[in-house]
């Protein structure tokens, strides 16, 4: 605990800079309202808004949907904004069958799931243990989790009353394709043993395991990757924002103390 908190004031002192990502700007609105943004800049058809959340530099930026997308926008955030850690933080599909709509998973790992050799019969993957995110970064982030207050998940998007979200450490896997199909999630869960899918987290993790920038991914589950999907969307996206909003935000007030 002691070093933990040690690690707090050094980051905290460095002044270091965290670009914040997601994929739609209903993801990052929330979090750019609590910012004071100081500059705007338009890079390759990209909003990008520096200025502190919580008195913590910041650059925050909505990437668009897809790996190439990603992974643009994290060379950006690395090469000119030198940033020093990524948090990308958005929606996803329930893999792991113990996780509910409304969860939310903390990345321990993410790997691409549709990077592999296709033959006759099967999709054999190249990588199964994928980018490994920063310790620190994750156990900010769960803490943060831990004094975020959620509300309930509501009734018309997780069918049940009384749902408050859980927090869980886990795998994230992406590809280039929305997941609606039990067979696939199956497949998913049995080669990767991971807890949700998206389409951005891997490309973003990639380009900063190359340029040396810690990285975090906070994902809010939307759906069961499967057929019977019928969430309110628009719905669902208002609710996971706000939780994404309270996780990221609270990470900077630790961060600050």
């Amino acid at each position: 605990m002691i070093a933990l908190i040690f690690t707090f004031i050094l980051l905290a002192s460095d002044q270091q800079c965290f670009g914040i990502m997601s994929a739609m700007d209903v993801e990052l609105n929330m979090i750019k309202e609590n910012m004071v943004v100081e500059q705007i800049d338009t890079v390759a058809q990209r909003i990008f808004y520096i200025g502190t959340l919580e008195e913590i530099p910041c650059v925050c930026v909505k990437a668009g949907i897809g790996k190439v997308n990603a992974a643009l926008t994290a060379s950006i955030l690395a090469m000119k904004y030198d940033v020093d850690a990524v948090i990308f933080a958005g929606v996803a599909g329930a893999i792991n069958p113990k996780l509910s709509i409304g969860d939310i998973v903390i990345s321990h790992s993410v790997v691409h799931h549709d990077y592999a050799y296709l033959g006759p019969e099967c999709l054999t993957p190249y990588d199964t243990s994928g980018f490994r995110a920063d310790s620190f970064l994750i156990g900010v982030a769960m803490q943060a989790a831990q004094d975020a207050e959620f509300d309930e998940v509501p009734q018309k998007i997780c069918k049940e009353t009384g749902h408050s979200p859980q927090v869980v450490l886990g795998k994230v896997i992406t590809g280039d394709q929305f997941i609606a199909s039990e067979e696939k999630r199956q497949w998913l869960e049995q080669t990767f043993h991971a807890d949700c899918v998206e389409m951005e987290g891997a490309a973003m993790a990639q380009v900063c395991y190359i340029n040396n920038v810690e990285f975090v991914i906070i994902r809010c589950l939307g759906d069961l990757a499967n057929e019977n999907a019928d969430v309110d969307f628009e719905e669902f996206v208002k609710y996971a924002a706000k939780n994404s909003s309270l996780i990221v935000t609270q990470m900077m007030v630790l961060l600050k103390e």
